[in-house]
């Protein structure tokens, strides 16, 4: 009987820890949406700009769950904490659709028309930022450091991007010859098969409102939607960073204001956990 005893009160204890870790979590999440702010009503002019860079941290949050995510709350409470002096703003599917509606509806059958959320929460970051400026940085990035100071060391620059990933030749031939959808992109002269080398994120950049970087991505989003989407490389390539590489490459050809941060130095300042939450939600079909 006495085991019996011991058994029941073990499952107690376990649940009761259990209950009180769910509680805990359930907490800092109120926390966390409570700080953050709906864009309603934000105006450009009425941020705080240094260097052209209002002081805008912007979030995407496309979808039926509830903001913010649990495996992501430790990196968004970094983030927050080194980067104290940007406003949080998360964007939900009805402020993006105002958003177009009110200044882009030229961008409401693009954005409608996508496949994924994922597809509209990459088109949804490239908007705001063109139309508000500031920081946009994915929910898995962590900080080490203010933001702030990297801004600092490249005064009166307009638009910072950070190299994710250097391919060997090889490995951007072999991955581009591998995608049936780069094939269909060279055809329509859009691009080369292989892919660019030197990959840049779209997990997190920054810029100054109305930024012409931003304005040729939109742009080349807007040419890349009628795409079909079948494989987790057409999400790369029709708006994710496939798409943000490409054009910014162009641009820094073309002599366009581009702040480019390598690896090392980006590494210095945050980190991209790369928990990619929306490819554990998506049925290609097509294996």
């Amino acid at each position: 009987m006495s085991g019996l005893f011991i058994i029941i009160a073990a499952v107690c204890c376990i649940a009761i820890l259990i209950s009180s870790v769910s509680l805990f979590r359930l907490g800092r999440k109120k926390k966390v949406r409570k700080r953050y702010g709906a864009p309603s009503g934000l105006s450009g002019a009425e941020q705080d700009v240094q260097h052209g860079i209002p002081g805008l941290l912007h979030r995407i949050w496309i979808g039926p769950r509830v903001f913010p995510p649990f495996k992501d709350l430790r990196w968004i409470e970094s983030f927050e904490k080194e980067n104290s002096d940007f406003t949080p703003l998360v964007w939900k599917d009805a402020d993006v659709r105002k958003l177009i509606l009110e200044k882009y509806p030229e961008y409401e059958g693009v954005y409608s028309g996508y496949r994924l959320n994922i597809q509209r929460a990459d088109l949804a970051r490239y908007l705001v930022l063109y139309e508000y400026g500031g920081m946009y940085a994915d929910l898995d990035m962590s900080a080490v450091r203010p933001v702030r100071g990297l801004v600092e060391n490249f005064p009166k620059k307009g638009f910072f991007s950070f190299v994710e990933i250097v391919l060997s030749e090889k490995r951007a031939l072999e991955i581009g010859e591998g995608e049936p959808i780069r094939k269909e992109g060279q055809r329509r002269g859009w691009n080369e098969i292989a892919e660019d080398q030197e990959r840049i994120a779209s997990y997190a950049f920054l810029c100054a409102p109305g930024h012409p970087v931003m304005l040729e991505i939109l742009k080349e989003a807007g040419r890349r939607a009628g795409l079909p989407v079948k494989r987790q490389y057409d999400v790369y390539y029709t708006t994710g960073p496939d798409l943000f590489t490409t054009v910014v490459h162009r641009c820094m050809g073309d002599g366009f204001d581009v702040t480019m941060i390598d690896k090392n130095m980006a590494d210095e300042f945050m980190l991209h956990h790369g928990s990619a939450t929306w490819k554990t939600f998506i049925n290609f079909g097509f294996h």
